[in-house]
């Protein structure tokens, strides 16, 4: 009986010591791993996470610019080629009856003239749209064939179109005013510009000649395929006394004749040429 409850003392302290020896070997590697997640570890580990996190923003951010310069250089090309810029962008996201429509509104300039343009597109697969409204908003009350092109436009829904013509127009616009303006300068006796050089006419004179006046009607024109067609003609402006000796009917070919030099000669030679033979004093060069 003695012998019995000693022997399971003797088991039972063996088994303490298997289990002291198991928690030892468990401390010391629970140690290597507080050492582990010690202080300065911790900071070895946040100092590299930075340096990547710093790394990997620096080349997000060289991208970004990377971007920003390529879509500043195209918006650059497109101002060059078509004088159009943009000031601002909208787009937003709707979906209605469980279809996607994006509404965008585009604001800027043409050239000399402003503009606002509200549209919306229809998100079609793949990966494509269809324009289903547009509403342009522009300073053009004193131009028939511009307030027409904003109504056509509002009915086809061709944008660009729309964009194309009112490109070439305004390019037209700039041309003739800076070609009337630079008549003015050179002949500034000869050449009148009573509603400025922004205006479709100027007006030649001859000093020797009171009252007696060509009128250089130049239209730009906008047909109903958005085609833009300069218009000139040359009008008289000589009083009746004098039409009445008009003997060989100069004045009454003087449109067509002036449409021939256009022909032959194109605008500028032609405009020097009229002024030349006809607002130059005597004796003048």
């Amino acid at each position: 009986m003695q012998r019995n409850i000693t022997e399971r003392f003797e088991d039972a302290i063996s088994s303490l010591k298997q289990e002291i020896l198991e928690l030892k070997q468990q401390y010391k590697e629970n140690r290597k791993e507080i050492a582990f997640l010690s202080r300065a570890n911790i900071k070895k580990a946040l100092e590299s996470f930075n340096e990547k996190s710093s790394n990997d923003e620096s080349t997000n951010m060289k991208n970004i610019q990377a971007e920003l310069m390529h879509c500043e250089q195209e918006l650059e090309v497109i101002k060059a080629l078509t004088g159009i810029v943009l000031t601002r962008c909208l787009k937003k996201k709707e979906t209605r009856t469980e279809k996607v429509i994006f509404s965008h509104k585009l604001m800027g300039q043409c050239r000399f003239l402003s503009f606002a343009v509200a549209f919306e597109t229809l998100s079609l697969q793949p990966e494509r749209c269809e324009v289903i409204h547009v509403n342009i908003q522009m300073d053009c009350e004193e131009n028939s064939d511009l307030i027409k092109l904003v109504s056509r436009t509002h009915e086809s829904l061709n944008l660009l179109g729309f964009f194309r013509t009112l490109s070439t127009f305004t390019e037209w616009c700039e041309y003739r005013q800076s070609t009337f303006s630079q008549f003015k300068d050179k002949y500034p006796l000869a050449v009148g510009l009573p509603l400025g050089s922004s205006a479709d006419y100027m007006v030649l004179m001859n000093p020797d000649l009171p009252g007696c006046e060509w009128i250089l009607v130049w239209k730009i024109t906008i047909n109903e395929e958005g085609a833009v067609t300069p218009v000139l003609d040359l009008l008289p402006k000589i009083p009746v006394q004098a039409a009445a000796f008009d003997r060989t009917g100069i004045l009454k070919s003087a449109a067509v004749r002036f449409k021939t030099l256009l022909r032959a000669l194109g605008l500028q030679a032609t405009i020097e040429n009229i002024i030349q033979s006809f607002c130059m004093k005597r004796g003048s060069n």
